[in-house]
């Protein structure tokens, strides 16, 4: 399920650039509106949840295709992200358990100790992180100019205080 999650996703993504690029050269582009600061906040916020987003679900499906692969056919053990473990290591896999949040794929060793498999699991984890936290921020900020203005039209001018 996650994997054709993951293909939706991948879809997504020049889509989403196009967007942002788009968005971009309206910008730049002479005859914005006044409020365009605020709008331009609340559109970042969006395309950052939205790219969190398409980053998760592309990790989703990464993990479960790595399970997948893992549980049958030839060749399916170790699993793929358990391979590259030292040698050592390497002969002492017991089995492999996936993680869906936080995304990664760990190996199961014979003495009971848990190792992560290779993959791009913790640069996944640290982009959705970043997007979720850009499109907070980004919230936050069009919260506090919201309050900025509304506290700049109840300030009397210097023409009421006569």
């Amino acid at each position: 399920m996650f994997v054709l999650l993951m293909y939706g996703a991948l879809c997504a993504v020049p889509l989403w650039a196009i967007a942002v690029v788009l968005k971009l050269i309206s910008v730049a582009a002479p005859g914005r509106r006044p409020d365009w600061a605020r709008d331009l906040l609340r559109w970042s916020a969006g395309a950052a949840a939205a790219a969190a987003v398409i980053v998760y679900v592309i990790g989703l499906g990464l993990v479960q295709w790595d399970a997948s692969e893992a549980e049958s056919g030839a060749g399916s053990s170790p699993a793929v992200p358990c391979r590259s473990l030292p040698p050592g290591t390497l002969d002492g896999i017991a089995g492999h358990e996936p993680s869906y949040f936080p995304l990664g794929f760990d190996c199961l060793l014979d003495s009971g100790r848990t190792v992560a498999g290779s993959g791009p699991y913790d640069t996944l984890n640290a982009l959705t992180a970043a997007f979720g936290l850009a499109a907070v921020l980004s919230l936050i900020a069009v919260g506090v100019l919201d309050e900025y203005r509304a506290r700049a039209e109840k300030r009397p001018g210097p023409a009421a205080a006569r």
